[in-house]
C-alpha cells in the first residue's frame, strides 16, 4: 500500500510539472502575439520589451533546451502568426492561390520565421546549463547572452530567401531617444538594446537598482547621440513630385484599364515641373519596349520643356531578353536613359527560390520571372546631386545602403504595397524605412502605388505623407545630404561581431570547472 501511494504522488508531481510546462508555453504564446502591437501601425514600443522580458523570465526558470526551444517556437509563431497574417491575404486574394494551399504556405513561412526565435532561446539555455542562478555567474551576463543570441539570429534572417528583416525589434524603436543609436549600430544595434533591457526588466528583486540604473544610462546615451550632427547638407534643396497612383492591385495589370491607366499616370506626371519627378515601381504596366510608340517622346518632350528629371518604374529588358524591375531617368540635358535595375528581388513574386519554382507557378503574378540587377550599378545623377535608389524589397535590407553610400545624397524608395493594402504591412514598411533614412543619414522619397508615399528626412522623421488608396501627388522641397555616419562606413559587422565574440566568450567560461564551494548547488527550478 505504502508503494502505491508513493507512486501516487509521484503521478501527481509528473502530471503538474507538465501542467506548468504547458503553462509556461501558453504564456509564451500570448505574450508573443501581443507584442505586435508594438510595431507600426500601432507603436506601442513598451509592449515587445515587456515581452521579451517575460520570455526571458520563463527561459531563466526553464530546466531544458527542449523545453526552452519550445517556449521561443511558442513565441515566435504568435508574433508572426500576428504580424505577418497579411502573407495569407496576399497569396489568396492578390496572387490567385486557392485559401487551402495559401493557408499552408503561410503557416510555413510563420514556421520557418518563428525558428529564429525558437533555436537562440534553446542555445541561451545550453550556454548558461545549471549557472543561471548561481552567484558565481553574474544575471547581467546572462541577459548579455541572451541579447546576443536573439541579435544573431534576426540578422541570421537577412540572408536567407534575399532577407527579411520584418518586426525585428529594433524597427519598434525607431521614434524614442534610443534611435540616436541607429546611425551608429543600425537596426541591430538597436535590436540587441532592446533584448538587453527586457533581460534587466526581468531581473529579480536584487537586480532592480543595476536595472534602473542601465536602462537609465541607455536611454541618457540615446538622447545625447540624437544631438551628433553625423552628416551635413549638400548643395541646394530640391523640388520633388511624388506620384501615387492609388490603382488597386486588383486592376492595376488588368488589361481592360491598361490604357486608361497610362493615360492617367502621364496625366499626372505632366501637373507641374519639379527637380525630380517619380512614380512608384512599375507604374507602367507594360514593359519599355512595349510601351505605346509617343510615349517617351511625349515624356521627354516634358522633361526639357519644364526642366524636370523624371524617375519612372518600368519593367525592361535587356540584350540578352533578361527581364528586369527597374527605374529610368529620362533627364532634360540628354537623350539618354539612364537605368538603374532592382538588385535584391522579391521570392516567390519575381524570382523562384531554388527548388519552389513549382510554388511559384501557381500563383498568378505578372512579371515573375526577373533577373537581379549588378550590385555594382552607379547613382542616378541630377545636376550635383547624387541619387540612390531602393526598389521595394530592398529597404528591408541595411547592408545594401553600401551600395549607394557616401556618394548619394539623397534615396528614392519606389514601391508597390497594394499586394498588402489594408493589412499591418503598410504601417511596418514604412517604419522599416524611416530605418534606413536613420542608418544612411539620408532623405528618402518613398513613392508606392497605394501609400504609403512619404517625405521622411535624414533623422528618420516622416515629415509629409499622403493618405493611402488614393491618386494623389506630394510635392515639396528636399535636401540632400552628405557624409557618412558610423553605420554607413561598417554596417552591420562591428554588432554581429560583438555579439558573437561575447557568445563564445560566455561559452568558453561556462566550460570552466565550478569552484568547490558551488557543486552542490541545485539546479533551477521548473
Amino acid at each position: 500500500m505504502p508503494a502505491m501511494f508513493v507512486a501516487a504522488g509521484r503521478g501527481r508531481a509528473i502530471d503538474m510539472r507538465n501542467v506548468q510546462k504547458l503553462a509556461a508555453v501558453g504564456v509564451a504564446g500570448l505574450s508573443g502575439g501581443i507584442c505586435v502591437l508594438g510595431w507600426a501601425p500601432s507603436g506601442w514600443w513598451p509592449l515587445p520589451l515587456l515581452a521579451y522580458a517575460i520570455l526571458f523570465r520563463l527561459l531563466r526558470a526553464t530546466p531544458t533546451a527542449r523545453l526552452a526551444g519550445a517556449l521561443g517556437l511558442a513565441f515566435g509563431l504568435s508574433l508572426h502568426l500576428a504580424g505577418h497574417g497579411w502573407v495569407l491575404a496576399a497569396l489568396h486574394r492578390q496572387s490567385g492561390l486557392a485559401f487551402a494551399p495559401a493557408a499552408l504556405a503561410t503557416m510555413a513561412f510563420v514556421c520557418y520565421l518563428a525558428l529564429f526565435t525558437a533555436l537562440p532561446c534553446a542555445l541561451w539555455r545550453l550556454s548558461v546549463g545549471n549557472r543561471a542562478e548561481r552567484k558565481e555567474i553574474a544575471e547581467p551576463l546572462a541577459g548579455a547572452l541572451f541579447a546576443a543570441l536573439m541579435t544573431l539570429a534576426e540578422w541570421s534572417r537577412s540572408l536567407f530567401f534575399n532577407g527579411f528583416t520584418s518586426l525585428s525589434l529594433g524597427y519598434s524603436l525607431a521614434d524614442i531617444p534610443l534611435s540616436g543609436y541607429a546611425p551608429i549600430a543600425g537596426v541591430y544595434g538597436l535590436s540587441c538594446l532592446g533584448y538587453g533591457a527586457s533581460a534587466l526588466l526581468a531581473a529579480g528583486r536584487g537586480g532592480i537598482r543595476f536595472s534602473a540604473l542601465a536602462v537609465a544610462a541607455t536611454v541618457a546615451g540615446g538622447l545625447a547621440l540624437s544631438g551628433i550632427a553625423w552628416v551635413q547638407p549638400a548643395g541646394p534643396a530640391l523640388r520633388f513630385r511624388l506620384v501615387q497612383t492609388g490603382v488597386a492591385q486588383s486592376r492595376k495589370f488588368d488589361p481592360r484599364y491598361a490604357v486608361r491607366q497610362m493615360r492617367r499616370l502621364l496625366f499626372l506626371i505632366e501637373q507641374g515641373p519639379a527637380d525630380l519627378i517619380v512614380t512608384p515601381e512599375t507604374a507602367f504596366t507594360v514593359p519599355l519596349n512595349d510601351l505605346p510608340g509617343d510615349t517617351l517622346t511625349r515624356l521627354l518632350r516634358f522633361s526639357r520643356r519644364s526642366h524636370s528629371h523624371l524617375f519612372l518604374g518600368v519593367a525592361t529588358t535587356s540584350a540578352n531578353a533578361e527581364g528586369h524591375n527597374s527605374v529610368i531617368q529620362i533627364s532634360p540635358d540628354t537623350d539618354t536613359i539612364a537605368r538603374y535595375d532592382k538588385v535584391r528581388l522579391m521570392p516567390f513574386g519575381e524570382y523562384a527560390p531554388a527548388g519552389l519554382a513549382w510554388f511559384s507557378a501557381a500563383l498568378d503574378i505578372p512579371l515573375k520571372d526577373l533577373s537581379p540587377g549588378s550590385p555594382g550599378q552607379r547613382p542616378l545623377i541630377l545636376g550635383s546631386a547624387r541619387i540612390g535608389t531602393l526598389v521595394c524589397h530592398e529597404d528591408l535590407i541595411g547592408r545594401d545602403l553600401g551600395r549607394w553610400l557616401p556618394e548619394a545624397g539623397l534615396l528614392i524608395n519606389p514601391s508597390n504595397l497594394a499586394w498588402f493594402e489594408g493589412s499591418l504591412a503598410i504601417g511596418q514598411r514604412l517604419q522599416i524605412v524611416q530605418m534606413r533614412a536613420l542608418e544612411a543619414g539620408r532623405p528618402i522619397l518613398r513613392i508606392a502605388n497605394t501609400g504609403v508615399t512619404a517625405l521622411i528626412d535624414h533623422r528618420g522623421r516622416v515629415l509629409e505623407r499622403l493618405p493611402a488608396m488614393r491618386e494623389a501627388t506630394l510635392s515639396g522641397l528636399v535636401q540632400p545630404m552628405r557624409g557618412p555616419t558610423p553605420y554607413a562606413r561598417f554596417g552591420d559587422l562591428p554588432v554581429v561581431a560583438a555579439s558573437a565574440a561575447f557568445a563564445l566568450l560566455y561559452w568558453l567560461m561556462r566550460r570552466r570547472p565550478l569552484p568547490r564551494e558551488a557543486a552542490g548547488e541545485s539546479r533551477p527550478r521548473c
